[in-house]
């Protein structure tokens, strides 16, 4: 009787080993995971090994490539799941906004421009979406995108494209150019009442109306005449806009069409130097001038950010060290952003862009802050000229 009670003692106490080890590990499991965050550092394997735990991110994009980076990420890491969905930056705006407001929790990621600095002041300041940006990749951010808020991927200009097969060399030397009578009716560019990016290079060009005077005055040899505008900047809109610009529903229609245009009706296009890409994809004869007086453009930076309670922290920090290049600018992550016209802000990934490297490219300064103050006001004088 005494043997069968010891027996019995000890496949209780052998149980009761078992189950306390497997509880152990389970705790010891949850607290690994509770003390990953948006502030710490975890190797890309252990966040891999993380993620794998985790459920599926959801991430809104304003551009198409970043659904051919989340293809690439779910073959890069079996298991982990990562769906990217196309949002204009309007909508992505508008939806981040109205499920903040309903309680809804959709998106972890989103990515794009930030509407002229909607995103910032409406979101990001009332705590609708947060900033992440991992040391790793910052290092390798220089002036002035590494003080952006978001984390900096990729940035674009508007500028002047034209059909390379019909000019040996730009016809457009000066953005004064486009307001003469050798254009008129020849200078293409998606409507700016429907485009924020077109217009962030609008309000650059009145922030800079000095530069804009005094590059009427190189192209005219005489100071400017303002016709009922506030400076140079504005009457640059209004005098192309009155040469008759042809005001497009999409950019790319705009870009589509100089390519197709014929020789004794060449065409420009105010358009995004993204679809350079065509030069490559479809062999069609595009350029820029890269010494566009006064400046080529201004950058429009696509940035990420997190949204607010993000729960699967591992799966959202392993994709976006994975869309940034990886911790060596050597990932394929960035692959499918990495085309003519489409400049990385990272100063470690190698690109061959058919133009000149962001840095040398002459410039102005991005500032959100001043599109996000003045974009009723261009609004409003768009509104008064169509």
């Amino acid at each position: 009787m005494k043997k069968r009670l010891l027996i019995g003692f000890l496949l209780l106490l052998a149980l009761y080993g078992c189950q306390n080890a497997s509880g152990e590990t389970k705790k010891s499991e949850s607290n690994e995971q509770s003390k990953i965050s948006f502030d710490s550092y975890e190797t890309t394997e252990k966040l891999y090994e993380l993620a794998k735990e985790e459920g599926e991110i959801i991430i809104y994009s304003s551009t198409s490539a970043t659904e051919q980076a989340g293809i690439a990420f779910e073959e890069e890491y079996p298991g982990v799941k990562a769906t990217v969905t196309k949002v204009s930056d309007p909508d992505i705006y508008e939806k981040i906004k109205r499920e903040y407001d309903s309680g809804i929790h959709n998106a972890d990621i989103i990515l794009g421009k930030g509407t002229n600095g909607q995103w910032s002041n409406d979101l990001l300041k009332n705590g609708i979406i947060s900033e992440y940006k991992p040391e790793e990749i910052m290092k390798h951010i220089d002036e002035p995108y590494k003080s952006n808020d978001g984390l900096p991927l990729i940035t674009e200009i508007i500028t002047v494209i034209y059909n390379t097969d019909h000019y040996d060399e730009s016809p457009i030397d000066n953005w004064w150019d486009l307001t003469t009578e050798e254009w008129k009716s020849k200078v293409l560019l998606k409507d700016p009442l429907a485009a924020t990016d077109i217009k962030g290079l609008f309000m650059t060009m009145v922030k800079y109306a000095d530069e804009m005077e005094q590059a009427y005055e190189e192209k005219f040899g005489q100071p400017i005449t303002l016709n009922g505008t506030e400076n140079a900047g504005y009457e640059f809109i209004k005098r192309l806009l009155e040469n008759d610009a042809i005001l497009m529903s999409s950019m790319g229609d705009t870009v589509d069409a100089v390519a197709e245009s014929k020789s004794d009706h060449s065409v420009v296009a105010i358009a995004s130097t993204v679809k350079l890409r065509d030069i490559v994809q479809k062999d069609a004869s595009l350029g820029i001038n890269t010494d566009l007086k006064p400046k080529v453009s201004v950058p429009g930076t696509s940035s990420i950010f997190i949204t607010s309670n993000v729960e699967n922290v591992a799966t959202t920090k392993l994709f976006i060290r994975f869309l940034t290049g990886g911790e060596d600018g050597k990932g394929k992550g960035f692959d499918s952003f990495n085309n003519p016209g489409t400049f990385a802000v990272r100063n470690d990934i190698a690109q061959d862009t058919l133009v000149p490297p962001l840095s040398e490219l002459n410039l102005w300064a991005e500032d959100e802050q001043y599109y996000y103050e003045h974009a009723d006001e261009m609004h409003h004088f768009l509104l008064k000229m169509q």
